[in-house]
């Protein structure tokens, strides 16, 4: 079972350490997609991750009022976009900067970390339905829920969805991970590689009973 806060914690200090994390996540989670390559000028860690494959989506990079966009949500749920200001483009690692309709805000100092993000946002998005759940829990049970699971080791992100229901945080266990935005009341995301790795989650925050979704 794949642990996403003991693979990335000693891989996290260079670019091509986050590199290979990410190509062991996304063949963990089954995370497929084509390497592509592109003609225009890009920062070192956009085309690297371009070429990785199975992370961001397929559009390609485009030039708007001064950011590099190299990154969009699925539109059925939000028109927010990620991307590089074009005065940073020259580093081979840059800041990324995220528009969720109210204009560009920072979202985290590096490219290679927002590909982490990414990816770790598509699998509690779109991974099988019965490896998943989602629950609203209070304040008092956030901290017990969360107990027996690392912490990812990514500062706090805006929440794409909408600002407003920031912070995201990420957890992980092994053949587990977890998402949590909020800072009051917060929503709990999960995904699992197997059924008995979600029963074991269940069973390590017995609080979350009765909060499920599903």
């Amino acid at each position: 079972m794949f642990d996403t806060a003991a693979e990335l914690t000693p891989r996290i200090g260079d670019r091509a350490g986050v590199w290979e994390f990410l190509r062991l996540f996304t063949a963990a989670w089954d995370l497929t997609g084509e390497s592509r390559d592109y003609d225009q000028p890009l920062p070192a860690a956009l085309r690297e991750a371009y070429a990785l494959g199975g992370v961001l989506e397929r559009m390609g990079p485009r030039e708007d009022d001064g950011v590099l966009v190299f990154h969009f949500a699925d539109p059925e749920i939000t028109e927010t976009r990620w991307g590089v200001p074009l005065d940073a483009a020259g580093q081979d690692d840059p800041p990324v900067l995220i528009d969720t309709g109210s204009g560009w805000e920072p979202y985290l100092d590096r490219v290679s970390l927002a590909c982490v993000d990414i990816a770790m946002t598509t699998v509690v998005q779109e991974h099988e339905f019965e490896l998943c759940n989602a629950a609203e829990l209070a304040p008092e049970l956030v901290g017990p829920a969360l107990a027996a699971f690392d912490r990812v080791p990514l500062p706090d992100v805006p929440m794409w969805i909408d600002i407003e229901d920031s912070p995201v945080r990420w957890y992980s266990g092994p053949g587990q991970l977890l998402r949590t935005h909020g800072d009051d009341w917060v929503w709990l995301w999960v995904s699992a590689q197997s059924g008995a790795a979600l029963d074991a989650l269940y069973a390590a925050m017995p609080g979350a009973e009765g909060h499920w979704s599903n």
